[in-house]
């Protein structure tokens, strides 16, 4: 018997993603506390005169209940099935492009004083799981789930250019929130990144179930 190769199907994928839900605690803690969130979102001014860590924990904070529970909806299901598949990627791909954002809008954006949000975050971890999928799906000759997979890539595109060309979100309520096309291709770039390295089996990757 050979036991299937699709990680999400796997005995030991089933675990709890514990660092998922971990994360997406904190983005709803900190909603729940509208002072914490002014001290940790991305703040030009505030980063200049030293406050570092707003660069990191902006992704947490949000502008409305509607921008958090999108972000969050889709940090939840996209967490969990990377963190599963690989608790190693899940936490190389957070950690990349918690920073990486930032930095390119730094660089980038210099006139963007504020900035909140896990969207980055989640194209971040959209593209890893694309990537593992894909892969996994190529090497087990499964051309239905990449021709889906592979048109849920083209959807993101075009999502990400709808919100270049419009200037709007095409979920959250725009009259609240401006989109930051940037952060979605910067974090799309991480999990692409992160999906294809070759990283140390024991470190970083789930335990796949037994082949007899």
């Amino acid at each position: 018997m050979i036991a299937t190769s699709n990680v999400f199907w796997s005995a030991p994928a089933r675990r709890i993603p514990c660092a998922s839900l971990l994360l997406a605690t904190a983005a709803v803690v900190i909603a729940l506390a509208p002072s914490a969130a002014v001290w940790l979102e991305y703040d030009r001014v505030a980063i200049e005169a030293g406050e570092l860590w707003r660069a990191v924990f902006c992704h947490w904070t949000h502008v409305s209940a509607d921008h958090l529970l999108w972000d969050l909806l889709m940090f939840v299901a996209l967490g969990a099935l990377c963190e599963q598949a690989s608790r190693g990627r899940f936490c190389a791909c957070i950690l990349s492009s918690a920073v990486l954002i930032p930095l390119a809008i730094w660089i980038a954006l210099p006139e963007l004083t504020t900035y909140r949000g896990l969207s980055g975050i989640d194209s971040s971890l959209f593209a890893l799981l694309a990537v593992m999928e894909l892969k996994d799906g190529v090497s087990n000759r499964c051309w239905l789930r990449v021709m889906a997979l592979s048109a849920a890539v083209l959807l993101f595109i075009g999502k990400t250019s709808y919100e270049i060309v419009t200037g709007t979100t095409l979920f959250v309520d725009s009259a609240a929130l401006v989109p930051i096309p940037l952060a979605h291709v910067v974090g799309a770039a991480v999990g692409f990144v992160v999906g294809f390295v070759k990283l140390p089996d024991r470190i970083f990757l789930a335990h796949r179930a037994p082949t007899y």
